[in-house]
Formats: C-alpha cells, structure tokens, sequence
C-alpha cells in the first residue's frame, strides 16, 4: 500500500497494552536484517535494512527496531516501543519522525508466511532508501490504464510477461510483451512518462521485495507470473497498481539477460526500453496478430462488457462525489492512506477513492461510498451525506461552501 508522506508524527510512551508480541517483532526483523546483510548492498548499492515501526492499526501500539533521535519511545527487551496518537494516520510507507526516516509497517499485513513478510518488508525499505538512490517518489497520472484500450494493451503485455517469466519461448515473449507497450503508450499522450514514474517507485519496491524473499531464482519467476501477472485481468483498476505487476516482471527479466543493470539504471530510464536494448529485442509487427497467441479476443470482450460497467459506477460517483452536496478537506491538513488497486479516475475532478480515512488535528471522518481527490491534489472531498461520520475536535468547524448545501473544513474563528 502507497500513503502520502508524513511530516511528523508524535510517539507516546506507552508500553504495557502493546498488542504486538515483542518476539515475534523482534523475529521480523531479524529476517530483514538477515535478508540485507545476505544482499550486501548488492541491488543498490546500500542497506536496506534500516528504522524500522511495526504499528498496530486499533491500538496505535508500535514497536521499533532503534531509538528515536527525541529519546520518545521506550526501550523494552532490546526493541523499542510506544502508542501513536489518533491523529497520526497509519500505513506501509516511510515516515520521517524525530529526526529519524522510518520504514513504517503495520503489524496486521506483515503475515505468517517468511516469504510474503520478507517481501512486504523489503519492498517497504526500498521506500526509506528510494531518495537516497536516485529515485525520489513522483506523482502519476495513469487514468489512461482505466480506458478499455488501455487495459486490454496492458493485460496482453502481462501475459506476455508471464510466459516470458516462465521460460516459454523468452525472447518471443518478451518481444510481444515490448510491443503490446509500446501500442498502449502510442495510444494516449504522456503515457510512456506517467508509466515511467510509477514504476521506477512501486514497480522497483515490489522488484526488491521479490528480489530478496528468499527462494530461487525460477521460483521467484513463477511466483511473479502466477500471483501478479496471470490474475491481472481480475484487478479492479490499474491506475496506481499496474507497477506492483511489470515492475517485478521486467526486472527478473533484466536479472536474467543483464544481472549488473542496476547499476547503470536511473529515474530516467525505462525498464521495458533496458530489456529491449540489453536482449536485442525486435517489436513484431503484427501485434493484433500476436495479441491471439494470449487470447486477445476473448480478452477484448471481457473488458468491453467492463468498460459499460465502469461507466455506470462512474456516473454513480459523480452523482456523489461532484454534483451533490459535499464536505471538502483541504490536504493541508488531512492526511490518508489508501489501496492503489481500488483508485478510480474521475476525468477532470481527480480520483475517488471508494474507501477512505483522512485523519488531523481537527479529526476524523470514514467513508466506504467514495472520497475523492481533486485533480491537483488540494484536497479531499467527501459527499455531504457522510457529515454523520466526521470526528470533530474543538476548535474547528465546518463552514458553508460556494454552492448550497457544501461545507468546508475549517479553522475556527479566534474569538
């Protein structure tokens, strides 16, 4: 899961109510330690292990793997722990905080299983040292990948990743795969750029997950085929959640043909175009030809039957979301976090978000019939109807809007 960068947040030291078990914590990170000293640097060229919070979602409990620079969290059996306040909001990102940037986890998500947690806790990592590296996150519109052009374009070059991942006629697939890309993006303007920045952030996260989870290098392929690529077409949405698929695949890919293309690779560049170079790839030309060999007729009745479908939520949202009665939250002072498979475009009036919480110091508010985010990003709009569920603190009010029957979250007037 992607969240907005956090500023700050404040830790209070709490301790006895952490529902987070400090041995099993303690073994998670270990993993991670482990799984990097094993690494060695050897993917980008620094440890990935580093600050660590494990945050139970209900409590708010945390337990860390360090101190914090302010001396706020308490040390407890060789880790560290505290409680986050309500108005902190919770998510797998990375968090700056007292003088420290965090790999933030939450415990709920981190699971059972060595290979899935290694994978979470690895591609979270990525995220701490992203910036360091050369890879600052970007914003990215893919709306596009929500059209039916683009999903089916996009569906045929996964397939074909899948069948490349798994060794079926390779360099074939990986041409195919090139070329359903490459029509996607000749399809729809800045889409080769809003791709780009996308998966040089999630797309090489999740790529580092993979990477390090510990198994072989045919069984990490098949796993990337079978539970990111050959599932596609089940995704609700593509728009911020394509990169968790191609960033991986195209990357084993590149580990098979050009072990050392990390080194050389930058924000800049393309992980499909660094295939094409380093495999001497050549694009077919009769790419509604080879779309057959992935069942692109079939393909391409399933998502015209969805495409009709969309239609009708979307109208259903804007009804909602941008002709009713709403409640707007400037982003400046709300903050959320969010699934990026379940993002919706909204054409000019951004994206909905079909549940959401957004937290501050005025707050509160829940919703499971869509938010949306404004297309610049200045803030976060909920339906009238959802007033009920807001959590107002002392101190702020909700104050009309320019049309009748909207209302704006806002500061109080000093009296």
């Amino acid at each position: 899961m992607s969240a907005m960068r956090l500023a700050w947040l404040v830790v209070g030291a709490t301790v006895a109510t952490s529902p987070i078990a400090l041995d099993q914590a303690r073994r998670a990170f270990d993993e991670i330690r482990i799984a990097s000293e094993e690494d060695a640097g050897r993917l980008w060229g620094t440890p990935l292990y580093g600050p660590m919070l494990f945050v139970d979602p209900e409590s708010r409990s945390v337990v860390a793997n360090r101190a914090d620079e302010g001396g706020v969290l308490v040390a407890a059996g060789g880790l560290f722990t505290g409680k986050l306040p309500p108005t902190v909001p919770v998510a797998n990102t990375a968090v700056r905080w007292s003088g420290v940037e965090w790999t933030m986890i939450l415990w709920d998500s981190v699971g059972e299983r060595t290979v899935s947690r290694r994978r979470l806790l690895l591609h979270e990592s990525f995220h701490r040292i992203q910036d360091e590296i050369g890879f600052p996150m970007a914003p990215a519109d893919n709306a596009h990948l929500d059209t039916l052009d683009g999903r089916f374009w996009l569906i045929l070059e996964m397939r074909a990743l899948a069948a490349a991942l798994r060794d079926e006629n390779r360099d074939v697939a990986m041409a195919d795969a090139l070329g359903f890309r490459a029509r996607r993006r000749a399809l729809f303007a800045n889409a080769a750029a809003n791709e780009r920045a996308l998966e040089n952030n999630e797309g090489l996260a999740e790529y580092t997950g993979f990477a390090l989870r510990g198994t072989s290098d045919e069984e990490t392929r098949v796993a990337v085929a079978r539970w990111r690529l050959d599932a596609a077409g089940e995704s609700g949405t593509f728009v911020r959640s394509f990169a968790y698929s191609t960033g991986p695949g195209w990357g084993l890919l590149l580990d098979g043909i050009a072990p050392e293309w990390r080194a050389s690779y930058k924000a800049t560049d393309d992980l499909a175009t660094t295939a094409a170079t380093a495999g001497k790839l050549t694009v077919p030309t009769d790419l509604d030809g080879r779309a057959a060999a992935y069942d692109g007729s079939r393909l391409r009745a399933d998502e015209e039957r969805r495409a009709k479908e969309q239609a009708e939520r979307l109208a259903r949202y804007r009804a909602r979301l941008v002709d009713g009665p709403l409640l707007t939250i400037p982003t400046s002072i709300g903050s959320f976090g969010f699934d990026p498979h379940s993002v919706v475009p909204i054409g000019e009036h951004g994206t909905v978000h079909p549940r959401l919480t957004v937290t501050g110091d005025w707050g509160e508010i829940t919703t499971e019939s869509g938010a949306r985010v404004t297309a610049d990003s200045s803030a976060i709009v909920f339906s009238a109807e959802d007033r009920p569920r807001l959590k107002l603190q002392a101190g702020w009010v909700l104050r009309d809007g320019e049309r009748q029957g909207d209302l704006v979250l806002a500061k109080a007037p000093s009296r």
